[in-house]
């Protein structure tokens, strides 16, 4: 039989127990990323690379670290791989939208992070995403084609399921779409991504910042006149008042460089906690939730200098305001959860130290350490995604780039020899950058 030593001893053990497995649970998720994106804001690909893939995830963080590489390895330029971890991840989601009874369980127990991370909704539509843009690098359209049909399947899931409009309209998606559906000669079907991606536009810019781009109401206006819409061609030129446009027929003969700029970094979670005691019961009650901290701007814009014409790139998709607005959605169910675990933690510790104060207090203390909010979130995603078009003669030709800072002076230079032109096609073309000033948090 144990001496009340010994009983001490032993429950002594289990509380630094858990206390250093609450540690490591805290190292695992946001704050371990931050030496990793340090490397990739100084362009050092590979020695990211070799950081992330020295971790040793645990199976519910296994999404996670597959995203983060595949995005890594598209910085580094292998699409092809890149591709093969996105796969991997999004059968993976497919796995997870069912999330297990047990895990639910242990997450009103224990705390959310026990959960296995399935992505946010708009990080599920940018796994395809960023799929259709691999393939585009790779000269591959009819798979980048197939990966759009899946963001629609995607986005109907989400409607059916009623995430919210801010997830079920992803504008930048529908924007892809339509090009993609355009570089297949599907015109009646670009027409309806575009027109999707414009209604999106509408109804994101009412919850954070961001416009309907200058390009996509030129791009509604050839569309619509190519497939006879002539009461929606109308419309659209008074709603933009614009009375010329590049024909379908004109934009024929000629070459598109479609240029991507991938800017910065989206924000990072972070927790945010407080503890409280419980009047004349000798109890503390904690509750975490998670908050985003805004990583400091990167670029404001791209500018392209080709052919004699400068084109400044514009804002597509802005990731950073996307991913605090559905975690702003989001928190009174975070907090409503986080509170109802708060009170079971209590209610169990209470229960407890009436038969034995000491376990009472030992269970206080576990249920206090163990509370963690959950700060996962796919950190490689760039703060925002900005496009231009430029029609031009087929042809070779020399491309530079000035990275513009927030003040709009020339911050970095890049050059793309012989980028080729051919008449009819679309030329994609990609880069992403990530000022080092971006790093520095909240």
């Amino acid at each position: 039989m144990m001496t009340v030593g010994q009983k001490w001893c032993s429950l002594r053990g289990l509380v630094f127990g858990l206390f250093l497995l609450t540690l490591i649970g805290c190292a695992s998720h946001s704050s371990q990323f931050a030496p990793i994106a340090t490397e990739m804001a100084a362009g050092h690909i590979e020695q990211a690379l070799e950081q992330l893939e020295e971790e040793n995830p645990p199976n519910r963080d296994q999404l996670l670290w597959l995203m983060n590489h595949g995005m890594l390895l598209r910085m580094k330029g292998d699409f092809a791989a890149s591709n093969q971890e996105f796969t991997v991840a999004k059968q993976l989601v497919e796995k997870l939208d069912a999330l297990s009874l047990r895990e639910q369980v242990l997450a009103l127990a224990i705390n959310d992070t026990t959960r296995s991370y399935a992505g946010e909704p708009y990080e599920q539509v940018l796994l395809n995403v960023y799929s259709a843009l691999n393939y585009l690098d790779l000269g591959e359209p009819d798979d980048a084609r197939v990966e759009v049909l899946q963001v629609d399947l995607r986005l109907a899931e989400m409607v059916d399921q009623e995430i919210g409009p801010l997830s079920e309209t992803d504008p930048f998606a529908r924007y892809l779409s339509g090009i993609i559906y355009e570089q297949s000669g599907e015109y009646s079907d670009a027409m309806i991504s575009y027109r999707s991606s414009y209604q999106a536009y509408l109804e994101h810019g009412k919850h954070y910042p961001l416009r309907v781009p200058d390009q996509l109401k030129v791009d509604l206006l050839r569309s619509s006149e190519r497939v006879g819409l002539q009461d929606e061609n109308h419309r659209y030129q008074k709603l933009f008042g614009i009375s010329h446009w590049q024909t379908a027929e004109a934009l024929e003969r000629q070459g598109e460089l479609i240029f991507l700029f991938h800017n910065g970094l989206a924000p990072v979670k972070v927790e945010k906690s407080a503890m409280f005691p419980v009047i004349g019961q000798g109890y503390l009650v904690r509750i975490a939730f998670p908050e985003y901290a805004r990583r400091q701007p990167g670029f404001s814009a791209a500018r392209l200098q080709i052919n004699g014409q400068e084109i400044d790139t514009a804002l597509v998709e802005n990731i950073e305001e996307l991913a605090l607005a559905e975690l702003s959605k989001n928190m009174p169910i975070i907090i409503a959860r986080t509170v109802a675990r708060a009170a079971l933690k209590y209610k169990t510790s209470h229960e407890i130290g009436k038969q034995n104060g000491l376990a009472g207090l030992v269970v206080n203390i576990a249920g206090l350490l163990t509370e963690q909010a959950d700060t996962r979130s796919w950190q490689s995603l760039p703060a925002d995604i900005q496009l231009a078009r430029i029609p031009l003669e087929p042809g070779e030709y020399d491309l530079d780039v000035e990275l513009l800072d927030m003040s709009g002076r020339v911050a970095q230079r890049l050059h793309y020899p012989a980028v080729t032109l051919r008449a009819g096609k679309k030329t994609f073309l990609s880069c992403q950058h990530i000022a080092t000033t971006s790093l520095r948090g909240r």
